[in-house]
């Protein structure tokens, strides 16, 4: 305690300013919180099934660490104040100049930041455990098995159809009709139960021109033949259009119709594909993807696992399967991915000699079921994309029942893809969508950039707190009261006289608050500067409150001006009827800048505090 007093006494007699503030405890202090978020952190998420959600970056609010954060700030700052107004500079006439006034108030937003930001603690805790326990040369490795056991967890009927095949190389380049009406009779096809499938061959055209309606002119002969197209592809200034050439007869590959491992061409997750969620891609490929979409890049890594699996399969060894099943439940078992599922049972499962086509005839629960569940389940969770349905949207009934008894006479003794499901569902079960949350919350925390992403909240928290605290120190309590209520009344006053002008002029009121809240500013600002010696001291404090801690505001004002003349003099985009070169597209400041512009904001409010400290002198120098 005496060492404590001595340094104590060093920080007056030497840096009375640092003195004043308690920056040095109030750091140290702050440093010794941090540690313990960032352990915090590091121990949060030691139990792999902590990370089998939707998404731990909110984890540090939805699990009340926010709440202790919360508590431990505001009990640091409210015992700071305490300290602190017990020696208040101006009161008690310590000599202030223009350059330490300034860095008092520096000093409030360093501790301010320093006693708020405990989340990027914990947070760098977070990310260096997930960085030592998941490895990026762990990970590509688990990856790479789980994607290729990903096709005989057999959970979803619609991924071992036969328009998911890609390989052999044919069918990488060829586009699969499903479309009753669109299939050529007179070709080779297709049939499972209500299904048709038509391979054809595909060429593209590329239209850059727009129609009166915005949308993309059909390239010519093809629009005037009327030549059917098979998918598009829409860029930022054109549109990729692919047409069907001829009907491609994959007899020779195909060794049933049915459902079987050798389409499945589904990827679980890949964390190297940069077409999703800013580089972290849990790809459910039913969902986000179009197996004809022309992305080559994650065509080719679908077709890749196509290629892998059926490889496999053409080996026909149960023991090379074996070992890879079970290298994925040892995976599954460290990341405590809930499942049942025994290797050898497995393998049975999915080969046997009575099964030479490789046919999916069992299914796997994709969740752990409850004691005594209703099968029920099944019937509503099968997906089927090309059913022909007997009624469309508006209950009106279609002719596709009857138009697939053409392709399939024989439609009415067979087993409907729903009834197939449900009756060749195990007991077995795999909760892959938990491996998933898994893999990609593991990217998530190792690649999100959560400093940009909040650190804006937290300035900004620190220097309006600081500037109102600084406020305090200098004006007073009465002082500061009296701006808080006149500030209230002005806000009031404006959205009077903004109702008034909109009701009276009937206009778009949009310049006119920007320029009338321009007005009122520059007058709440130029007032200190140039006229507070004609004011009393009471009434000038109240300008010279409300301009230290609303002048960030009046430069976000100009900004917004600024933005708004640009989005006027530009409108939104402006097109050409028949030539997409001549597009123009509206860049503002706000989009220029973006978050940006919150560190310019922050930039030009220190810079105003500096300069601004020679109107606080004059203004203290006031009589009472």
């Amino acid at each position: 305690m005496q060492k404590i007093n001595q340094f104590n006494q060093y920080l007056l007699e030497k840096y009375p300013t640092i003195w004043n503030t308690r920056i040095v405890w109030m750091l140290l202090g702050s440093l010794a919180v941090h540690i313990l978020f960032f352990v915090i952190g590091y121990l949060s998420h030691i139990d792999p099934v902590s990370l089998q959600k939707y998404s731990v970056k909110n984890d540090y609010y939805t699990d009340g660490v926010i709440f202790i954060h919360l508590i431990i700030s505001i009990l640091m700052i409210v015992g700071w104040l305490l300290m602190m107004f017990k020696n208040n500079a101006f009161k008690n006439f310590y000599p202030s100049s223009k350059g330490k006034l300034f860095v008092q108030f520096v000093q409030y937003f360093i501790i301010i930041f320093a006693s708020t930001t405990f989340f990027f603690s914990y947070m760098v805790g977070f990310r260096l455990f997930i960085n030592q326990k998941y490895s990026d040369e762990e990970m590509s490795k688990n990856i790479d098995i789980i994607n290729r056991v990903h096709p005989f967890l057999s959970q979803n009927l619609e991924s071992y159809t036969l328009e998911n095949r890609l390989f052999p190389k044919p069918f990488n380049d060829l586009y699969c009709e499903t479309d009753i009406d669109d299939i050529d009779r007179n070709k080779k096809y297709f049939v499972y139960y209500d299904r048709v499938y038509q391979f054809n061959s595909v060429y593209s055209k590329t239209s850059f021109k727009r129609n009166k309606k915005n949308e993309f002119i059909i390239p010519e002969p093809e629009a005037s033949l009327k030549t059917p197209i098979a998918y598009s592809d829409t860029k930022e200034k054109s549109q990729i259009f692919y047409f069907k050439k001829e009907v491609v007869d994959v007899s020779p590959y195909i060794k049933t119709t049915g459902l079987t491992y050798y389409n499945f061409s589904n990827i679980l997750y890949d964390h190297n594909f940069q077409a999703y969620d800013d580089g972290v891609s849990g790809i459910e490929i039913d969902y986000y993807y179009n197996k004809d979409s022309p992305d080559h890049t994650l065509k080719n890594k679908k077709a890749i696992i196509n290629q892998k699996t059926a490889e496999l399969l053409d080996r026909k060894n149960p023991a090379e399967l074996e070992k890879l099943l079970t290298d994925f439940l040892v995976i599954s078992k460290k990341y405590r991915v809930k499942n049942n599922l025994e290797a050898k049972s497995w393998v049975k499962m999915i080969y046997t000699p009575q099964n030479p086509d490789f046919e999916v005839r069992y299914f796997i629960k994709d969740y752990q079921p409850r004691i005594n569940e209703d099968d029920e389940y099944y019937d509503s969770d099968i997906v089927v994309d090309s059913v022909s349905n007997a009624i469309d949207e508006y209950g009106n009934i279609v002719t596709d029942s009857v138009k697939i008894r053409q392709f399939n006479p024989e439609i009415n003794n067979q087993v409907s893809p729903q009834d197939y499901f449900k009756n060749n569902v195990t007991d077995y079960y795999y909760c892959t969508d938990h491996m998933k949350e898994l893999l990609e919350n593991v990217d998530r925390v190792k690649n999100e950039d959560f400093f940009s992403e909040n650190v804006h909240i937290y300035i900004w928290i620190a220097f309006f707190l600081s500037t109102f605290i600084f406020s305090f120190r200098i004006t007073g309590l009465k002082s500061l009261m009296f701006s808080v209520i006149s500030a209230g009344l002005l806000v009031l006053a404006i959205t009077l006289v903004i109702v008034m002008y909109t009701a009276v002029t009937g206009l778009k009121e949009e310049f006119f608050v920007l320029y009338f809240l321009l007005l009122v500013s520059l007058v709440i600002l130029l007032i200190p500067i140039f006229k507070i010696e004609s004011l009393s001291k009471v009434v000038s404090s109240i300008f010279v409150n409300i301009s230290m801690n609303g002048f960030v505001l009046f430069l976000l004002l100009i900004f917004g001006i600024i933005n708004m003349h640009q989005k006027a003099m530009c409108g939104v985009e402006i097109y050409d009827s028949y030539d997409i070169s001549q597009t123009k597209t509206c860049v503002t400041v706000f989009d220029y800048l973006g978050l940006g512009i919150s560190y310019i904001l922050l930039l030009g409010g220190f810079i105003f505090m500096y300069f601004y400290t020679s109107v606080l002198q004059r203004w203290k120098a006031m009589p009472e």
